[in-house]
């Protein structure tokens, strides 16, 4: 009986924790999205999330924490896009610009988001050189996500190189480094310069159509 209240009662503190994390992310969020990182305090965030500034850092050390477990929500989101629109694919070109269509989707879908997936390595560049014992909770989990999405990219590069569906004389790492490298510049112009685009009538779409068509015909099988 003492096993059972025990388990009950760790499930509740549990969800309490998790409860509060929320709260304090959906508050740190929204004070990002109307003030920008810089211009954000931990203050304000416990201001925003009604708890104490003790209360915060006993959730996330660090402002740096709260835009990561943010960013985190972002990759859960894109790699949710990829995988839903890559499996419609079969391996090969299509395939490839199936993960450029899917985080177009994601930047139209979640502007917000798309910015911080975006500024997150300016703002938090450190992470990625930490020793993995020295690395938190949240930056254990964002650079999973990460890795989990770079996977997916090197694994659709790699079975489109094996059935002979693209170029074979290149490394699918420098392939894979190149496209993201491509698509990461081409979602953050059209995020920053949607209103010139729409002002000089240039369609979006038809841009993200054009450059994949590009990327397409440098991908295809050398002779």
């Amino acid at each position: 009986m003492k096993n059972i209240n025990e388990s009950k009662k760790k499930s509740r503190k549990q969800r309490e924790t998790e409860l509060r994390k929320q709260i304090i992310l959906d508050a740190a969020e929204t004070l990002f999205r109307t003030n920008g990182y810089e211009n954000t305090t931990m203050d304000q965030i416990a201001t925003q999330s009604e708890f104490s500034k003790g209360t915060l850092y006993n959730y996330f050390a660090s402002k740096d924490e709260l835009y990561l477990a943010i960013a985190t929500k972002a990759y859960d989101l894109i790699i949710k896009y990829t995988k839903e629109l890559t499996e419609k694919e079969e391996p090969g070109i299509e395939q490839l610009k199936a993960i450029g269509y899917a985080y177009y989707a994601f930047l139209k879908e979640y502007p917000k988001y798309a910015h911080i997936f975006h500024d997150i390595a300016i703002k938090v560049p450190s992470v990625n050189k930490k020793p993995e014992n020295g690395l938190s909770s949240v930056e254990v989990e964002y650079l999973k996500k990460s890795n989990t999405y770079g996977k997916i990219f090197v694994s659709i590069i790699t079975k489109a190189i094996e059935s002979k569906q693209i170029r074979s004389d290149k490394n699918p790492l420098l392939i894979g480094i190149a496209l993201s490298s491509l698509t990461n510049g081409l979602m953050k112009e059209i995020a920053q310069h949607q209103d010139n685009l729409q002002n000089y009538n240039v369609n979006s779409d038809e841009i993200v159509d054009f450059v994949f068509e590009m990327i397409g015909e440098g991908l295809k099988p050398r002779n």
